[in-house]
């Protein structure tokens, strides 16, 4: 059998000399499939298989892995394999979906799409970068089902104030009411504004963000917050995360004795 789909490489590993095992994105989920001397430079395949890579791949499927016959691009995205922080949260990026979308068919299209706009959207602002890996975080947080309603307390449900906690063991936000001195050690004080921050993330398409500003203590927040959601209740300990943040910081030191 032959299908042709939409997709985008979030995993290429080589196989022998010139081979590669691909593993795609497509709206119905994850495939993997081998590019036959696609390493070759002369290839016809050698541009569908880098990461981040995007397009309609033609795929025979036999009794056991897939052989994709032809690549059509629709967009290569170089710029995220020309700069070292890009590619990196390219790699973090893909290495979030990799482990949290299902096998094709049953993958949801809009992971699929949200996942090529926040490709292309660090593509157009790399200076960006950071917000758009929390939005992407927080998506990721509803797809994986351990997202808590941002804008409420997890104990009694009231809409949030201006003063609430994050609690580490149960996983969401906890109102002054419900606060009591024994979470003072299983929680910490976050920004009245994060809880409204993570809702808008989590509900607006990437493509309709645009210029994202939030303060400092608030993004911390963020990061902090997403890392605890995501590790301890989604489970994804990414190696990818932690060489994306030993970067970062080591930019920003840079940075801070240039200045």
């Amino acid at each position: 059998m032959q299908y042709n789909t939409e997709a985008i490489v979030i995993k290429t590993v080589r196989y022998g000399e010139t081979h590669a095992i691909l593993t795609l994105l497509t709206p119905t989920g994850r495939v993997s499939a081998m590019a036959r001397s696609a390493m070759k430079p002369t290839s016809r395949l050698a541009a569908g298989v880098r990461l981040c890579a995007q397009g309609t791949y033609f795929i025979y499927q036999g009794s056991g892995m897939g052989n994709i016959q032809q690549v059509e691009m629709v967009a290569s995205r170089r710029r995220l394999h020309e700069d070292l922080q890009s590619a990196a949260y390219a790699a973090y990026f893909c290495d979030l979906v990799l482990s949290v979308a299902p096998d094709r068919p049953h993958g949801q299209p809009a992971m699929y799409r949200q996942f090529a706009a926040v490709l292309d959207a660090l593509v157009e602002r790399p200076k960006d970068a950071d917000v758009l890996a929390r939005v992407f975080e927080t998506k990721m947080c509803h797809w994986l089902g351990v997202s808590p309603s941002w804008r409420e307390c997890i104990r009694c449900g009231e809409p949030l104030t201006e003063k609430y906690r994050y609690h580490l063991v149960e996983g969401g936000f906890v109102c002054q009411k419900c606060y009591t001195v024994e979470d003072t050690n299983q929680s910490y004080a976050v920004p009245a504004a994060l809880g409204k921050i993570l809702y808008l993330f989590e509900r607006t398409p990437i493509e309709q963000l645009g210029d994202v500003k939030i303060s400092a203590a608030s993004h911390k927040a963020l990061k902090q917050t997403l890392y605890y959601q995501l590790v301890d209740f989604g489970g994804l300990y990414l190696k990818s995360r932690d060489i994306l943040n030993q970067l970062v910081d080591a930019f920003d030191r840079k940075d801070g004795e240039n200045g």
